[in-house]
């Protein structure tokens, strides 16, 4: 595929994010007789280390008019939790595709209202916060024991009007599981659903935590699994992450840019200003320079078995080196093999593939082969893979030596090394003359050193005959 044609699906892509579809995820919990669709989400996680701040919203429909609970598990308390905008999503969305098109151009020049004495107090659990905020009737419990869950969640949507839902013992192993991995503060959300599908208008929540989270397989068991939907995260961290956290849950980066001369983007950089236009919470966690990623996955929620958890340590620290002789003889006419050896230094996994460029004003590509031509995976931990390359010079090109520059390039973190060496062209017959008479030399030498050697003893026995006499 031409550079342009792969520009014109990517912006396809990220255009096809534009419009304010959805943000955020939870599990979805309605009346059985009532079938639930979340068709999509969309979400904005940004953490600096310490604290993250997270929009969330969905688009969702049903057979009919109904209320439902949503439930989103935190690893704290908010410190805030505010009404958001899709502005977010529609500023984030101008962003990538100003910096796609700024490299596109650099590669062609090189409510129901309950109070909160709804829910009897229970030793188990705590009420952090309560509100009406837009569509939404957010009430955040403190979970100390999920012993009762059902109980009192039950309770708490018959208070809001939902009096024949139940809690599967999925979604209730689920809710376990978290509180075992101290997630253990709830989200509980009651907004009306319609039968035409919607955009829910988003929430922030700004939290303290040591670690990204993004919760997702609390919908996996919920009354919406089985939904076939399209999941859009944008995550800004002030690093990359690395891509096997996506990966490994099936979502793909929906950033993605090659051009010429290897040309690469995968992540962007944005200012504060840019910043304060998606979010004053965001740009108030960070005033720097972080990067955006984003990352879609398409499928049944069902089928994510985790969610996002990013520590310090899940930053990609991408490196290799390239093991190969400073200079390489190549012999002109003729088919010579070069090995060359990639290794994995680096924090992460990564897909590499091998180029070579330099040597004669250009190296024309059928005066050389790479095997293997694409990408390798190499695990971290100085994982290696080795490389042939199979050169046949013609025999009319000029003697001497040229430059070669080797370069390793990552599917997902653009170039990380670079190797020069120096490739000698040679003649074979000039090679083996230049050889024998190193060798006639060297003989040379060896039999004057003889002569030399036989002069000096015939000299130590005169010297011995001599004093001998002398002495009679």
């Amino acid at each position: 595929m031409n550079k342009r044609g792969g520009l014109v699906i990517i912006l396809m892509l990220v255009m096809s994010l534009i419009s304010p579809s959805a943000l955020g995820d939870g599990g979805i919990i309605g009346p059985p007789q009532i079938y639930i669709y979340e068709r999509a989400q969309n979400a904005i996680v940004a953490w600096n280390g310490t604290e993250e701040v997270l929009i969330l919203s969905i688009d969702i429909d049903s057979s009919e008019a109904t209320k439902v609970l949503r439930v989103i598990p935190l690893p704290s308390n908010p410190i805030n939790v505010s009404e958001g905008s899709f502005d977010s999503f529609t500023k984030l969305q101008e962003i990538v595709n100003e910096k796609l098109q700024e490299a596109w151009n650099h590669s062609r020049m090189k409510s129901d209202g309950y109070g909160e004495d709804a829910l009897a107090p229970s030793s188990n659990v705590e009420i952090t916060f309560q509100d009406t905020i837009g569509a939404h009737n957010i009430t955040i419990f403190h979970i100390l024991n999920g012993t009762n869950f059902n109980d009192y969640a039950t309770d708490f949507a018959a208070q809001a009007g939902l009096n024949d839902i139940t809690f599967s013992s999925k979604f209730q192993n689920m809710v376990e599981e978290y509180l075992e991995d101290d997630i253990s503060y709830f989200v509980f959300d009651i907004i009306d659903i319609s039968e035409e599908e919607h955009s829910i208008d988003p929430i922030v929540y700004r939290f303290k935590t040591d670690f990204l989270f993004y919760p997702l397989k609390i919908t996996a068991a919920s009354d919406v699994s089985e939904t076939y939907a399209e999941v859009n995260v944008f995550c800004i961290t002030k690093n990359r992450i690395k891509n096997e956290i996506f990966s490994d849950l099936s979502f793909y980066s929906n950033i993605n840019y090659y051009g010429y001369y290897n040309d690469y983007l995968n992540d962007i950089d944005l200012s504060e200003d840019e910043l304060l236009e998606i979010s004053p919470d965001i740009y108030d966690i960070f005033k720097g320079d972080p990067i955006l990623m984003s990352h879609e996955y398409y499928g049944r929620y069902s089928n994510i078995d985790g969610d996002i958890v990013v520590y310090e340590e899940d930053f990609a620290y991408p490196d290799a080196d390239i093991i190969i002789d400073d200079t390489v003889f190549v012999e002109r006419g003729a088919k010579t093999i070069v090995n060359l050896t990639a290794k994995n230094t680096g924090n992460t996994e990564l897909r590499i593939r091998l180029y070579m460029t330099g040597g004669i004003d250009w190296l024309e590509h059928s005066w050389y082969s790479i095997a293997p031509s694409w990408y390798t995976t190499v695990d971290e931990g100085n994982d290696e893979t080795s490389y042939q390359i199979l050169f046949d010079i013609p025999s009319n090109i000029p003697l001497g030596d040229y430059s070669l520059t080797f370069t390793l390039s990552s599917s997902s973190y653009g170039n990380i090394e670079q190797k020069n060496v120096t490739m000698t062209i040679y003649d074979k017959t000039e090679k083996e003359s230049g050889l024998n008479q190193d060798v006639k030399d060297l003989q040379s030498e060896i039999n004057n050193l003889l002569l030399i050697m036989v002069f000096c003893i015939i000299l130590l026995i005169a010297i011995i005959v001599f004093l001998i006499i002398k002495k009679k």
